[in-house]
């Protein structure tokens, strides 16, 4: 640990300009020794996420037509998504729906542990290309991390930024820089991480919110991802980096 310490202060040192991915790590890497440090946070190309309002309703949820709740990505144990399913006991009398898509080594034994659970569904992992029609589903897009000190201020999750896109309100547990815009900018609700009650009684709260906050909600994150994480000024905001550099 103390030869990478090390390596790390003496790159940070000697580089020209420091690129991070995570608002959060810039005062970090300043204090490593960086001069200067740009941060260009990842994002979505806005020509295939393209906004779309939040699906029809009826006038009450049901088995038809129940609350959809999304998460798309890795299934790993930083991810917790066990706490989801926690959380999803809390909320079994409520008609809303938690569907999972992705692949990861903790799969197989969170769908063992959902057997018991009807409000729960897991789907096989698909091509990237197909995740912005799968979204457009979605009443709600759920990011989930564990409770790692590093995930405050070191994370830049890709699958939060393709909500903002679609213009899904989220539900995001991760403390921090991330639960904070989301907070700030009012694109959703946050629970701590690993905490399945306060988690299941935010996704109540969004279950609850009026079809015209929601739609709000997302029409906020289709701003955001235009003004901060659209793909297209993220390759531009490098290409300049670049040139200032080398020409």
């Amino acid at each position: 640990v103390k030869l990478l310490t090390w390596i790390e202060k003496e790159v940070y040192k000697s580089a020209n300009k420091v690129v991070v991915l995570s608002k959060g790590s810039v005062s970090y890497v300043k204090k490593k020794g960086a001069k200067d440090v740009i941060w260009i946070p990842n994002g979505p190309d806005l020509k295939q996420f393209i906004y779309s309002e939040i699906p029809l309703e009826p006038i009450h949820f049901s088995e038809k037509r129940m609350f959809t709740l999304v998460y798309a990505g890795a299934h790993g144990e930083a991810n917790d998504l066990d706490n989801i399913l926690q959380a999803s006991r809390y909320l079994k009398d409520y008609p809303i729906k938690f569907i999972f898509a992705g692949d990861g080594q903790l799969k197989k034994d969170l769908i063992i542990s959902a057997r018991d659970l009807q409000n729960v569904q897991f789907l096989p992992p698909f091509p990237s290309y197909k995740i912005p029609d799968f979204l457009e589903k979605a009443d709600a897009i759920i990011i989930s991390l564990k409770d790692v000190p590093l995930f405050k201020y070191g994370v830049s999750p890709n699958k939060l930024y393709d909500a903002y896109a679609k213009g899904r309100p989220v539900i995001t547990t991760i403390p921090g820089i991330v639960n904070k815009e989301v907070e700030e900018n009012r694109l959703g609700y946050t629970a701590d991480a690993g905490n399945p009650k306060m988690l299941s009684n935010a996704i109540k709260k969004l279950f609850l919110t009026t079809r015209e906050e929601r739609m709000a909600m997302g029409k906020r994150g289709r701003i955001l991802a235009e003004q901060i994480y659209s793909r297209d000024k993220a390759n531009k905001t490098y290409l300049k980096l670049l040139g200032d550099i080398f020409l």
